[in-house]
């Protein structure tokens, strides 16, 4: 394990005087960071990507000429669906798409609602807008698993329309007319007649996945398949054949494949992206960097790396790259006595070191470097050490000193809940699995582990919550919108099944002390006789994302980021006061307290602190 010095960041406290020396938001802007784009929409003027963190917007200075110019501007927080990994954009009309979904926005991407889709919770892996989308508001979506989706309302919501379909897994939409469309899918390619609502195969495909799909210039249509192969078939999609005499394919990894206005194809591979001008035969190599999308927009085209946006002014010969946008997955804040963590799944942790005075200025950011990603859970045991979640098992990491310890060699993949009770060799720690399946218990702070059996069935697993007396977990539905407490006075040896409740917000957030539970926007406080005590917090689109408290003076504070922004409370729950003047609600990714200090973190990496 070793740390990795990033470049110095100063805040930007200029012009910010104090306010009673409590109602001032301080910045901490952390390093930009190299990251994949998945997603890219042109648009007049602007250039929307999206990754792992959300989408950002960019303005060519060529298109807008304006202090916001060149520049990423960070967009809102999408929950869902972020990782991004599909894009649309259409006048005012912004659709996004990842593992959690689709969300909308009808405002240039300023405010976000969550797609209605009749399958719940699916991963989009396409998104095609129809041919005649200004008068049929017709849209399909390809997902992961759960086949072909269709909208005629413009994204809003989404039925499915599988009939027809032998594969679920969907890898490309391509419309050929306003009624004929293309399904790319792992074992074939399968032709709609009549929009996008049943389906029919007409390719069957012996070498794996059909990556990609594109169309010739003369109304052809080009197919990618995962071994690098390349078929072509006519404009009605039939009559598949291999195209021959392919040069410069040998041992790519194909991404994507696309068609610019002049008819050059562009395929994107993890070996970097590929150009060729007669129509596959030849390939030439224009970038070494894996490419994962390319759009064209206002006579450029632009290509999402896996280190960033790629822009090119001459059909594809020379590229160059964009500043990195602000897309990293460091959207969770944790201090952690004189430290601050930014944590995130596919990233590597930053660190920075809190001045005492509460200021920012010179401070210096170290990124953890030696971890294997992706880290599925996290948690501070203390001011000393982490708890890290992840591929090879769960690790306790001692920053200071770059030391680290395995102590659980089980494979914690997907989304890994941890939690605690007690202190020193004492402690009991709890380790779960996102799908509810598997359940590790240590009563000695590491050292010894058994293999739980919870009883929680086909339900994720959405919370796990340990306090001195009790282990409390919630599950959730994605199809029946349902979320069910369990709890267990045995270490999780056995589960009771408790509180009931319907809700379309898939996160349920939780705090040790006092014992809370966020259901939609309703925070649920544990009562001395064992009941619930229900408060509602926020307002407006979306539920409680994150609950925490920190001893102040003489009283506990209670501060929940939910729909509507950040809300304190100093009475347990009785009463709420708005705590984000100042911020941009949209992009408010997670907040944390401390003894004499609220911190609140944006998109792009933006930390905000005041006094309490």
């Amino acid at each position: 394990m070793n740390w990795m010095t990033e470049e110095t960041r100063r805040s930007s406290d200029e012009g910010a005087a104090e306010d009673k020396g409590r109602q001032v938001w301080r910045e901490l802007v952390a390093p930009a960071l190299p990251t994949p784009v998945y997603a890219l929409a042109p648009a007049p003027g602007r250039l929307w990507a999206g990754g792992l963190g959300g989408i950002a917007c960019y303005r060519p200075a060529a298109d807008a000429p304006s202090e916001k110019a060149g520049n990423w501007e960070a967009g809102p927080v999408l929950l869902p669906p972020a990782p991004v990994t599909v894009l649309w954009a259409y006048g005012n009309l912004l659709l996004a798409g990842g593992n959690g979904g689709l969300a909308y926005s009808l405002t240039g991407g300023a405010g976000w609602q969550r797609a209605e889709i009749e399958d719940g919770s699916v991963g989009v892996t396409a998104l095609a807008p129809s041919p005649g989308f200004a008068s049929d508001n017709t849209l399909l979506a390809g997902t992961l698993a759960n086949g072909v989706l269709r909208s005629s309302d413009g994204g809003r919501t989404w039925r499915n329309v599988s009939f027809g379909l032998q594969s679920q897994e969907i890898t490309d939409l391509l419309w050929l007319d306003r009624l004929t469309v293309l399904a790319a899918t792992d074992e074939g390619v399968y032709r709609s007649r009549d929009g996008g609502r049943g389906w029919r195969r007409v390719l069957e495909s012996s070498e794996g996945v059909v990556e990609a799909l594109t169309r010739f210039p003369s109304g052809g249509v080009l197919a990618v398949l995962e071994s690098g192969a390349l078929l072509q078939a006519n404009a009605e999609g039939e009559g598949w054949q291999p195209l021959p005499a392919v040069d410069g394919l040998e041992g790519v990894q194909p991404l994507s494949l696309f068609t610019s206005e002049a008819g050059t194809l562009l395929l994107g591979t993890q070996r970097g992206l590929l150009r060729s001008t007669d129509g596959g035969s030849h390939w030439q190599t224009v970038d070494g960097r894996p490419v994962h999308i390319c759009r064209q927009g206002q006579g450029r085209l632009y290509a999402g790396s896996d280190g960033g946006v790629l822009v090119s002014e001459d059909d594809g010969q020379h590229w160059r790259e964009l500043p990195p946008p602000p897309l990293h997955d460091l959207l969770r804040l944790q201090p952690q006595g004189e430290r601050l963590w930014l944590l995130g799944t596919h990233t590597a942790p930053l660190q920075a070191r809190l001045r005492l005075d509460g200021t920012s200025e010179g401070t210096e950011w170290r990124r953890l470097e030696g971890l294997t990603l992706p880290l599925t859970g996290w948690a501070a045991l203390d001011e000393e050490a982490l708890l890290l979640a992840g591929p090879e098992g769960l690790l306790r990491l001692w920053p200071a000193s770059g030391e680290h310890q395995l102590l659980l060699a089980e494979p914690l993949e997907g989304n890994t809940l941890i939690t605690w009770a007690g202190a020193g060799r004492a402690r009991h720690i709890w380790v779960a699995s996102g799908d509810g399946r598997r359940l590790w218990h240590s009563a000695d702070d590491g050292a010894s582990w058994r293999q739980l059996t919870p009883p929680f069935g086909v339900a994720l697993l959405a919370a796990l919550q340990a306090t001195p007396e009790h282990l409390v977990a919630a599950t959730y539905d994605p199809r029946q919108y349902h979320v069910c407490l369990w709890y267990s006075a045995d270490d999780g040896s056995n589960w009771i099944r408790g509180l009931e409740a319907d809700t379309n917000w898939p996160l349920v957030a939780s705090c040790a002390e006092p014992l809370a539970l966020g259901v939609g926007n309703i925070l649920l406080l544990a009562t001395p006789d064992g009941n619930w005590r229900r408060s509602a917090v926020g307002h407006g689109g979306g539920g409680i994302r994150r609950v925490v408290s920190c001893q102040w003076a003489d009283r506990r504070l209670l501060f929940v980021l939910a729909g509507g922004g950040i809300f304190r409370s100093d009475d347990l729950g009785q009463s709420w006061q708005a705590q984000h003047e100042g911020l941009p609600l949209v992009r408010i990714a997670d907040i944390a307290c401390t003894s004499t200090r609220l911190w609140a973190l944006l998109s792009g990496g933006v930390i905000c602190q005041r006094s309490l």
